[in-house]
């Protein structure tokens, strides 16, 4: 019984161990704010580490863009074909997303309000960019 119940421990630390470890290969973490949340407050337990939306563009770790279209990712640059509220989103200054630091060089398109429609509704998205050409920094 006692060496059922030690192979049944480590089965256990294994598979906590093994999915700890995907998840950490997988998420995009955000080391800076992650600090910074477990610093400036208390933490729950789930809300230990901030990971970052893949569906996000950031600046100094806050989300300014949500990424509305198509990332194609190239050996020097990465095309975003349709960004949207990017009101909060400097041009002059360093973004990311995932883990790569990018920089904008070109904007083909820009538009304040752009209804889309298909099988699963409409919506409305606001301060569009299209044609999005960043340059890969680091």
């Amino acid at each position: 019984m006692e060496l059922l119940t030690k192979i049944l421990i480590t089965v256990i630390v294994v598979l906590v161990g093994a999915k700890s470890l995907y998840w950490t290969w997988t998420s995009h973490i955000d080391l800076k704010a992650t600090i910074r949340k477990f610093v400036t407050q208390e933490p729950k337990i789930a809300d230990t580490v901030v990971t970052r939306d893949p569906n996000k563009l950031y600046q100094n770790g806050v989300a300014v863009a949500d990424i509305t279209g198509t990332v194609q990712i190239n050996d020097g640059t990465v095309l975003l074909t349709q960004i949207a509220n990017v009101s909060g989103l400097d041009k002059s200054q360093p973004i990311e997303y995932g883990r790569l630091k990018l920089k904008v060089t070109i904007v083909r398109s820009t538009i304040g309000m752009k209804t889309v429609v298909s099988d699963k509704g409409s919506s409305v998205l606001q301060n569009v960019m299209e044609g999005v050409t960043c340059e890969k920094l680091e």
